[in-house]
């Protein structure tokens, strides 16, 4: 077989695996209740009481810096409540699912994780820490979560709320970036068709190649004469 098809071969099986192992993010909101001094700080705007979905689901769809403020640090907390939409977190081997805060102080939270969105069991607690107010998209307070103690082998949907310690004020209580699968089966496969076409645009590009090496050069090994 011609060393450099299956170069190209490689590189595009390659491609393709990266496509379905990719690490995704909890990119749904499924419901969001807001408590006091909740709201979304994307460093430029911000709005104190801002509970539209849409804004909330755009703010947590990637690790960015915008941050969805639960609220409730006193009073009825806030909480969220997201889904993997294109597959499911397993219980693998070490962590699971991290959670990112960038901004501002390491404010506490609980986490409760589902199968099917309707029944719900209680996997972590942070306390928080208001003496670490470093947290930012640079560096930002990372919190890893191994799901193996609730017994479930895999979910999709998780539901966080604002508990223990707290900054006050706005935006307050705790600050949502994103939440990323550390081990994750994705529900998206590519089909037999996708995959004939994929090897075909090798081909093809590899057919390019030979032609223009022919242009270039029409007597291989005239070079040396």
């Amino acid at each position: 077989m011609n060393k450099n098809f299956l170069s190209l071969c490689l590189a595009t099986a390659l491609c393709m695996s990266t496509m379905l192992h990719a690490l995704p993010f909890a990119d749904t909101v499924v419901s969001f209740v807001g408590g006091n001094g909740f709201g979304i700080d994307d460093g430029i705007v911000d709005g104190e009481g801002i509970d539209d979905l849409r804004a909330v689901t755009a703010a947590i769809r990637a690790l960015d810096g915008t941050i969805v403020a639960l609220g409730g640090a006193t009073g009825a907390p806030g909480t969220i409540t997201m889904h993997f939409s294109s597959g499911e977190v397993l219980d693998g081997t070490g962590p699971d699912l991290r959670f990112f805060d960038t901004f501002s102080f390491l404010d506490g939270f609980s986490l409760d994780i589902s199968a099917d969105g309707s029944s719900f069991t209680h996997a972590f607690s942070l306390a928080g820490d208001l003496l670490n107010f470093s947290c930012s998209l640079a560096f930002p307070c990372v919190t890893n979560v191994d799901i193996s103690s609730t017994g479930l082998s895999a979910i999709s949907y998780l539901r966080i709320t604002a508990a223990g310690n707290s900054g006050q004020g706005f935006p307050e209580a705790y600050t949502l970036d994103a939440v990323e699968a550390l081990n994750f089966r994705s529900s998206i496969a590519v089909s037999e068709p996708g995959i004939l076409a994929l090897f075909a645009l090798a081909a093809a590009a590899l057919m390019v190649i030979h032609r223009r090496k022919i242009l270039k050069n029409p007597f291989p090994g005239s070079e040396y004469i």
